[in-house]
């Protein structure tokens, strides 16, 4: 009996000591479960002289400050200067016959409210359009004239101290006297793939010591509109001798052009047109060029 009873412990002992044993033996469903430790990144930011080294993977990560990050990405990506237009309209009020009869259903060449002037806001986005920073002289030169008292023939007279102050104040890449020329549809207007444009002219004033300079410059311009838009420049007008201004205040800026854009009959479409590739060309003529060059 006693025997009996002994055989029965060990089998009780046995089959409760049995899961325990079964859980330290290395079956594969045994192992301890761990999760995944997910290695931490470092941000290493490189120097500008990376082409000779590699890191190694020994090798400590340096802390950089936020003053050193910043000329570390500007030595890698140099900064591209604007580039700056000024607009000066010496003869203001000049307008359009299309756009005063639009606005006010009468004919005229001359407006004191619907002229180029007042064109200069939306001239100013054409050329923001093609990443020029374009500024207009803000003077109503006929305007003020006519509280003078004084005739056109007084109109660079007249506007020459407002530019010359803002040339004190500021600098800029480019200058451009935006006029309207006399001329009628037949001389100022051209079609290009069926769509009209306002041709363009260049004035330069033979007789001011920045000549040569203002003349650069109106032929690079006046040869790239005409890759743009074919025969959309008629090129340069030089003046000079007796009874024409010579000048033409280009003295003031060896950057400073005198351009005629379209002629009475053009229509504010054919006007705006042009005014888009003349930003584009300055943009080709001289901004991609300055660019190249850093």
């Amino acid at each position: 009996m006693l025997k009996k009873v002994q055989v029965l412990a060990v089998f009780l002992f046995f089959f409760f000591m049995l899961p325990i044993i079964a859980g330290l033996l290395p079956f594969p469903n045994n192992e301890k479960y761990e999760p995944p430790q997910v290695e931490e990144k470092q941000v290493v930011f490189a120097s500008a002289d990376v082409s000779t080294q590699e890191a190694s993977p020994t090798d400590t990560p340096v802390e950089i400050t936020p003053e050193e990050q910043t000329q570390t990405e500007t030595d890698v990506t140099p900064s591209v200067d604007s580039f700056d237009v000024l607009f000066v309209f010496t003869h203001s009020h000049e307008t359009y016959k299309p756009f005063v009869k639009t606005e006010k259903g009468k004919v005229a060449v001359y407006d004191d409210q619907t002229n180029l002037f007042t064109m200069s806001q939306v001239m100013e986005d054409y050329f923001r359009l093609n990443g020029l920073n374009a500024k207009t002289l803000d003077v109503d030169v006929m305007s003020v004239m006519k509280q003078k008292g004084v005739t056109m023939a007084s109109a660079y007279k007249t506007v020459r101290p407002y530019i010359s102050k803002e040339l004190e104040q500021n600098s800029y890449d480019l200058i451009l006297d935006i006029h309207r020329d006399a001329t009628g549809a037949d001389k100022s207007t051209i079609t290009h793939n069926k769509v009209k444009y306002a041709k363009v002219a260049f004035v330069i004033g033979a007789e001011n010591p920045n000549y040569k300079s203002n003349l650069s410059y109106a032929n690079t311009l006046s040869q790239t509109l005409n890759k743009i838009v074919p025969n959309l420049s008629r090129g340069i007008i030089e003046k000079k001798g007796a009874g024409v201004d010579g000048v033409y205040n280009q003295d003031l800026s060896k950057s400073l052009l005198l351009i005629e854009i379209g002629g009475i009959d053009n229509t504010e479409d054919e006007v705006y047109r042009t005014i888009a590739v003349l930003a584009q060309a300055i943009s080709k003529s001289f901004v991609n060029q300055q660019i190249a060059k850093k």
